[in-house]
């Protein structure tokens, strides 16, 4: 059996590519490897680190709604008749996923995307990006439903200048 690895981080994008995760696990038989990737919160852009207190509550929410996040995906993919499993891992997101990808000689790797504008995507970074770069199998890149609806008004009010 083969393995469709589906990284999440909540959000609806990630949502909509378990969805398609799902529905071809469905079709093929495959398991399906829910990945969360954390990180450790750091002291970027000359902020300064939170109190160590601040920082510890800080983390135990992160990875307590991680914990959630995997929680309903595991149960959509069970409703869904799919075999499943959920990692949680800190690091880096695209690092991580790839490696796992490889490591577990998965088929395929579906994740989220924003559909951000390029200029957009530079500033912010973009997993699903740095995931195509590296992946060691083919990607599916799920397009935020919003961003579709979003993204396709935007073109025909281009088009009709």
């Amino acid at each position: 059996m083969s393995l469709i690895v589906v990284a999440t981080d909540g959000s609806p994008a990630a949502r909509a590519a378990l969805d398609e995760a799902i529905r071809l696990a469905q079709a093929t038989g495959d398991t399906v490897a829910v990945l969360a990737v954390w990180r450790a919160l750091q002291g970027d852009f000359g902020l300064p680190y939170p109190s160590a207190a601040l920082l510890g509550e800080l983390l135990d929410a992160e990875h307590a709604y991680a914990e959630r996040m995997l929680a309903e995906a595991r149960e959509r993919a069970l409703a869904a008749g799919v075999e499943v499993e959920t990692v949680l891992q800190a690091g880096d997101p695209a690092e991580r996923i790839c490696a796992f990808a490889e490591e577990r000689e998965a088929r395929l790797i579906a994740v989220g995307t924003h559909g951000y504008r390029p200029a957009l995507a530079l500033l912010t970074g973009s997993v699903s990006t740095a995931v195509i770069r590296r992946a060691p199998c083919p990607v599916l890149v799920v397009r935020e439903p919003e961003a579709e609806a979003v993204s396709a008004a935007s073109d025909r009010l281009a088009a009709n200048g």
